[in-house]
């Protein structure tokens, strides 16, 4: 998903623009609501629209554009494996502490959902390994529309019927047919679709279009995406209801930033990845929580509020994170650590 904006600049201006994108998203949103212009009930709308529109498109030019070197294919599916696993190790700890439905899905997806894409990993993958770990990173996301919508979906989707009242008395095996079959043909589930077409078209060798890059589609797209779902977020988030999930959130974020690495190590030396690859694949699953758990609990009718605080906090530790190793990297004099390979 960063192929284009990675030939577009400098890697700290491609950074700077996304942030700000972002940041002017979540604003946007918060302050259109607050005066009365967008409704809290019209986010779900707003995001559902951007998968379809934005997502789907997106997943699979990105995933035709993309050299797939033999072998590499351990990358993605060791992305996938560590996700669900921490997805279900949180899950187990929601359990646990007997968490309502609507609160133990988000904490279960935040702690194994990340923020892998084009909005953070894909910088810092690109700043610190340069178009290596710019590779590797887009190999890591053909994993996720698979993830997302065969495992994610519905879990989500369960956890939201178990929320809103008793499930039918089916059996388990039938309950979760039930549920991939109409998590599979939602239409929010195009993405899915698309990244196999953008699969097989790339593994069939044919060539994409050159207008996509000569007009910038990949680009408009992502900003667009960041603008609608961002500013979805803010139109759901309340400053005021934000510090009573405080301790969820932090609960959540241990796992995204202490347990995930540990799983992806374990996964990763299974399958014999080592150097880069390795560890592009512990950054990334080092992450903030992923902005589809935040339209999950939105689509769902899971707390949005615990989703928005946890996606909130997670981000504030990474990018705090970020800027006391550049202020470091400054102070040590080491040179530029968003040059190519600094």
């Amino acid at each position: 998903m960063t192929i284009l904006a990675a030939q577009a600049g400098p890697a700290e201006v491609r950074f700077a623009v996304f942030m700000a994108c972002i940041a002017a998203a979540i604003g946007g949103g918060y302050v259109a609501r607050r005066a009365g212009l967008l409704r809290p009930s019209w986010a779900g709308r707003i995001m559902s629209v951007a998968i379809v529109v934005c997502d789907a498109p997106i997943a699979c030019l990105a995933i035709w554009h993309l050299d797939i070197p033999p072998g590499v294919w351990k990358v993605p599916a060791a992305g996938a494996a560590a996700g669900v696993a921490t997805c279900l190790a949180a899950l187990w700890v929601a359990r646990l502490r007997r968490m309502a439905p609507a609160d133990a899905a988000v904490f279960g997806l935040q702690g194994g959902m990340g923020n892998v894409g084009y909005t953070l990993g894909g910088c810092l993958c690109f700043a610190l390994w340069g178009i290596q770990g710019l590779a590797l990173e887009q190999m890591f996301c053909l994993m996720w529309p698979f993830f997302s919508f065969l495992f994610c979906f519905p879990v989500a989707r369960h956890y939201g019927e178990a929320a809103g009242g008793p499930s039918p008395r089916v059996s388990g095996l039938a309950y979760a047919a039930r549920t991939l079959w109409q998590s599979l043909t939602d239409i929010r589930s195009l993405p899915l679709y698309l990244a196999t077409l953008g699969l097989m078209l790339n593994l069939r060798g044919a060539a994409p279009p050159q207008a996509i890059g000569q007009w910038h589609v990949l680009d408009v797209l992502m900003v667009a995406g960041v603008f609608m779902q961002f500013g979805g977020v803010g139109m759901t988030v309340e400053a005021r209801r934000l510090p009573v999930f405080w301790k969820k959130s932090l609960g959540s974020a241990a796992i995204k930033f202490i347990l995930s690495p540990l799983v992806m190590l374990a996964v990763a030396l299974a399958l014999g990845l080592s150097g880069e690859p390795l560890q592009v694949c512990l950054l990334l699953a080092a992450m903030p929580s992923a902005l589809y758990s935040v339209l999950m609990a939105n689509l769902f009718g899971l707390n949005k509020d615990l989703a928005n605080a946890t996606f909130i906090l997670t981000h504030v530790i990474c990018l705090g994170a970020i800027l006391a190793g550049l202020a470091a990297w400054k102070i040590a004099g080491a040179g530029n650590l968003f040059a190519p390979g600094g």
